[in-house]
């Protein structure tokens, strides 16, 4: 899986006054109408719970130039508040929202899957911002990368 590309992003979830995020790659649409996204969770996660007890998560595609974020929410620098990196708000529904990432979505969870030792969150988009001005941040090779520089390198 080390060759392929990721688009990295931070899912989120909220209940009972706490909040909580994990960096994740794994991610994807689902259909469109309905507007549909899977994101996988380690089944060990606390997240787990504050996904099933709310019944809600986000989704933040994070932006070249967000490593730190991608970094906290992954457990490096072991951090009391990953919130305090980043400028985060909070949906409508309550669930936290990231600012200047590239896509944020808040989603409605409509269904989960076991699967080994993931759960996968099906979760029905009910409000979505984007900037395409901004280029996502990349996972590929165990390092951050953009589009930018795979072009490059592709041209030469």
């Amino acid at each position: 899986m080390a060759g392929l590309t990721f688009t990295v992003a931070v899912a989120t979830a909220s209940h009972g006054g706490e909040r909580i995020g994990r960096t994740i790659t794994s991610f994807m649409p689902l259909s469109a109408e309905p507007p549909l996204l899977i994101i996988s969770v380690d089944a060990s996660s606390r997240m787990v719970d504050l996904v099933a007890a709310s019944r809600r998560f986000s989704v933040a595609a994070l932006s070249r130039g967000q490593e730190e974020i991608a970094d906290v929410f992954a457990g490096k620098g072991n951090l009391p508040d990953r919130f305090s990196i980043g400028d985060w708000d909070t949906w409508p529904s309550g669930s936290p929202k990231l600012a200047d990432a590239t896509l944020a979505m808040d989603c409605e969870l409509v269904g989960s899957i076991d699967a080994a030792d993931h759960i996968l969150f099906v979760g029905a988009i009910t409000e979505a911002i984007s900037d395409r001005l901004r280029k996502a941040l990349l996972w590929s090779d165990r390092a951050y990368t953009g589009t930018d520089e795979r072009r490059s390198a592709v041209s030469s």
